[in-house]
């Protein structure tokens, strides 16, 4: 994917943090991209933790970092994770308060789109994807 589009979803994430309150966002981009937005967002003052492998012994609210980078091919894998052990974020769960949105780049527009329709009666995962 063009660099141009990287930087202005990079721009248009760092524009969300500054008009909303936000904990955490999970960024959901493609295995082979995860790098270059890993130092797009950097330079952008984010903080950036990649998740390239999924385990159910991190800790993901105790993290300190604004961006969970995951790969697209983890995050189903991920967000049944999520939903297994409390459901969202705004369950009382600490385990899952770790975020407050869900984001995927614009080259993931078709997997945003699956996995609406696969989780559209979970609340905390669909009220939460931007």
């Amino acid at each position: 994917m063009r660099l141009d589009i990287k930087s202005q979803f990079v721009e248009e994430l760092d524009d969300i943090y500054k008009t909303h309150l936000i904990y955490r966002t999970i960024v959901v981009c493609n295995n082979d991209d995860i790098d270059e937005y890993k130092v797009l967002l950097e330079d952008n003052d984010f903080s950036v933790y990649v998740v390239d492998t999924l385990s159910s012994i991190i800790n993901y609210d105790a993290l300190d970092y604004r961006i969970l980078l995951i790969k697209c091919d983890f995050v189903e894998e991920f967000l049944n994770d999520i939903i297994s052990n409390g459901g969202g974020s705004s369950t009382a769960n600490s385990r899952n308060n770790f975020y407050t949105y869900i984001a995927f780049t614009p080259d993931n527009a078709n997997i945003k789109e699956e996995i609406s329709k696969k989780y559209y009666n979970n609340y905390d995962i669909i009220n939460n994807i931007i």
